[in-house]
């Protein structure tokens, strides 16, 4: 095959994977998909399996380098959100039923802020004995790298 065929080949099965994961978000089975797509089931099996071991290296490599800077974000979020909701319940010109809704966000913005920063601290401190390890490993005499 020349580079144009191979570069068309890869776009094609990436197009088809995209396609796989929607319709697997979407509670199809592989069977469902084959049919849909006109492919053997095989393939959509192979695209699944794919498709999962690029979801574990995506949560991977966020953990590994991304996830203080997300955390920080949702809770920045929240807070710009509470602040919008307090806004909100103090407007005068605010019906009661939004201004009840307003309530009930902060409630929940809270109950998620608290969870963010009750179960953040735990995920951080394993992602640094994570790195501790790794470089001790890296380190070690023993170390098959």
């Amino acid at each position: 095959m020349n580079k144009v065929t191979v570069s068309t080949h890869k776009f094609e099965i990436q197009q088809r994977r995209r396609q796989v994961a929607s319709l697997v978000a979407r509670a199809k089975t592989e069977s469902e998909i084959a049919q849909q797509l006109n492919v053997n089931q095989s393939t959509i099996s192979r695209d699944v399996k794919i498709l999962r071991q690029l979801s574990q290296q995506f949560i991977y490599d966020l953990a590994k380098s991304d996830l203080a800077y997300y955390y920080k974000q949702c809770i920045d979020g929240i807070a710009e959100a509470n602040k919008e909701c307090w806004r909100i319940y103090q407007d005068d010109a605010v019906p009661l039923k939004e201004k009840l809704a307003a309530l009930k966000i902060i409630i929940q913005a809270n109950e998620s802020k608290f969870k963010l920063l009750t179960e953040g601290p735990s995920i951080l401190a394993m992602k640094s004995l994570e790195e501790r390890l790794n470089t001790l490993e890296s380190s070690s005499p023993l170390s098959t790298k």
